[in-house]
């Protein structure tokens, strides 16, 4: 017979199973603050006008003065260690006003040092736009020249489909040195240009709105190329090439990215329309030739995410790299995964998500260097305060902030989440489900903003979507680097790129086609907190807590009403308090006399 388990072990009735194995590790929120300080304090900075450096300049100083005001408190303090602290007042009831003081400007300090560095860099940037030749032209309003680079794969833009969409490194203005970068607008044409190309344009430059990291809007009717792609947007442009045609082209598609993946749905085409240009958007981000209506689809199911590269790809590939490298030493191990990062932020090309995800697998990888475990949650305050001290711009990015609140609502909601749902769903189905479930969450309110819209079958459809996507993803990253080199070995890796995206492109028409698919929301602001009020009602209906709660009070309630309800009952019965109990007189006779 087997020992009975020691008091305080083993499975409790009614805990669930998946939470009886091991404690919850502590949630580490100390970076929380500050990172949302130094993200909020820089998407302020950034909407303010072009000359605002110096009040900004003036800000940053009035923070460092405090910040060394704080220092001394903060030098001062020492916090206990453990229980059985001898120091004086670790121990006593009556903690000495220094040591609170010192405790509260512990945790003053951080936060205010980086709002400080973050105006301080913000104002930086302000200074070196005021001064750029792109900004002197602009406030002038005279056409001028500009010579630049490509830096963004064109697209096709708005629903007609009659506006191409890139962004211009401009590399001189009328023959003077410019380090900023505009909003290229053009026609057709436009499409034939592969990025990292080098081209020659004289128009008019038009103002943006406050906050955006392009300094002007440029509608180029004519141009001319310069330069065809090189240096290293020239070597992305031709492995991004390369994967494209390992995926192959759309049958009938005339080149023109607005037809392709229209074709229709006979011949010998095996995959459905939009699979092929499916690829390169999953494995690399790029989904410039994704056609209008998978595009559409992914948008009302909530499946853009898999063509933004973003933690799932940093955490696929460098799981894959440290895996196989498990014999070298950890420090040989952790350089060559910096190595593979950096190699992919180039392929995928630094956008919002791609940087804050190679931010969080640095720092993972500085513990895995160091042999110390490292704590997720703190690497996301550290890539936050990271990206927005270096850009600022990037507080103002939406998928920058996708990006955060996805990983944020993964890191604190996943696992209460597949808890609550092991209690009704096998562990494997409730895992699977509980990700998409909390991501979703965390994102609505930022999407309400974009699009006024919520997605009813955004969780199902990422469910169902799910597990094909590491398959397409690893596929089509070796297809990438084979294709330069051996392009039948391409092709033939591209394969299962190609069965995992046509499971997606299935699966998103299919779910965007079903009745009430997207349900209209109010937007703006106050759309995005209705929503997420709506969420916290939700989640605290949903809690096995608060219902557990609203029982007992329910029984307390009805208890109470019910012995309310007698002494009412035994007080109209009986007689009053100043009212004296007369006799009964019997019938038929008369009262005794005196």
């Amino acid at each position: 017979m087997p020992p009975a388990p020691a008091p305080g072990r083993g499975r409790r009735r009614g805990k669930d199973p998946a939470l009886a194995d091991r404690a919850p590790e502590p949630l580490d929120l100390r970076l929380a603050p500050t990172a949302l300080t130094a993200w909020g304090v820089a998407a302020w900075a950034v909407a303010r006008p072009a000359g605002s450096w110096r009040s900004l300049s003036v800000l940053a100083a009035l923070a460092g003065l405090l910040a060394l005001v704080l220092l001394r408190p903060v030098l001062r303090f020492r916090a206990a260690r453990h229980r059985d602290d001898p120091r004086p007042g670790s121990q006593s009831p009556d903690v000495p006003a220094h040591l609170v003081a010192g405790s509260l400007a512990a945790s003053l300090l951080l936060p205010l040092l980086a709002g400080g560095a973050v105006l301080g860099t913000t104002a930086a940037h302000q200074w070196s736009r005021c001064h750029d030749p792109l900004s002197t032209a602009l406030a002038r309003g005279t056409p001028v020249t500009l010579v630049g680079t490509v830096s963004r794969q064109p697209r096709v833009a708005g629903a007609r489909g009659e506006t191409v969409l890139t962004t211009l490194e401009v590399g001189s203005v009328d023959g003077r040195v410019s380090t900023m970068s505009v909003t290229l607008l053009g026609r057709d044409a436009l499409l034939d240009v592969p990025m990292g190309s080098r081209l020659r344009l004289h128009a008019t430059l038009r103002a943006l709105p406050a906050g955006q990291r392009e300094g002007a809007l440029v509608r180029a009717t004519t141009f001319r190329v310069l330069a065809p792609p090189s240096g290293v947007l020239g070597l992305v442009t031709g492995l991004r090439a390369g994967l494209a045609r390992a995926a192959g082209q759309e049958p009938g598609g005339s080149g023109d990215v607005r037809d392709r993946g229209r074709a229709a749905q006979g011949g010998d085409e095996p995959w459905p329309s939009g699979t092929r240009a499916l690829v390169p958007g999953l494995a690399l981000g790029d989904d410039h030739a994704l056609p209008t209506d998978l595009r559409e689809a992914m948008r009302d199911v909530s499946m853009t995410h898999l063509t933004a590269v973003s933690g799932e790809h940093v955490a696929m590939v460098l799981g894959l790299v440290l895996t196989a490298l498990g014999v070298l030493p950890r420090r040989w191990r952790a350089g060559a995964g910096a190595l593979v990062l950096t190699a992919l932020v180039v392929l995928v090309r630094p956008g919002g998500s791609v940087l804050r995800a190679a931010v969080m697998g640095a720092v993972l990888l500085v513990g895995v260097a160091a042999g110390r475990r490292s704590s997720a949650l703190p690497a996301l305050g550290v890539s936050v305060v990271l990206l927005v001290l270096v850009d600022p711009f990037q507080s103002r990015d939406y998928g920058f902030a996708l990006s955060v609140a996805a990983t944020g609502g993964i890191l604190l909601g996943a696992r209460g989440a597949q808890a609550a749902l092991g209690r009704y769903l096998p562990r494997w189905l409730a895992a699977l489900v509980a990700l998409p479930l909390v991501a979703q969450a965390a994102c609505a309110p930022v999407l309400v903003m974009l699009r006024p819209a919520v997605g009813v079958w955004a969780v199902p459809a990422n469910v169902v979507a799910a597990p094909p996507v590491p398959v397409a993803t690893v596929s089509g990253l070796l297809a990438t680097l084979v294709a330069p080199w051996w392009p039948w070995g391409a092709r033939v890796l591209a394969w299962p790129a190609l069965a995992a995206c046509a499971w997606l492109a299935l699966v998103s028409r299919c779910l965007a086609s079903l009745p009430g698919a997207v349900v209209p929301w109010p937007q703006g602001v106050a759309g995005a907190l209705g929503l997420a009020v709506l969420e916290v009602v939700i989640l605290v209906a949903c809690s096995r807590r608060v219902r557990g709660g609203c029982r007992r009070g329910a029984v307390l309630l009805t208890w109470a009403g019910l012995v309310l309800l007698e002494h009412v009952r035994a007080a109209r019965r009986a007689p009053g308090r100043h009212e004296v109990a007369r006799p009964h007189r019997a019938q038929g006779r008369s009262p005794p006399g005196p």
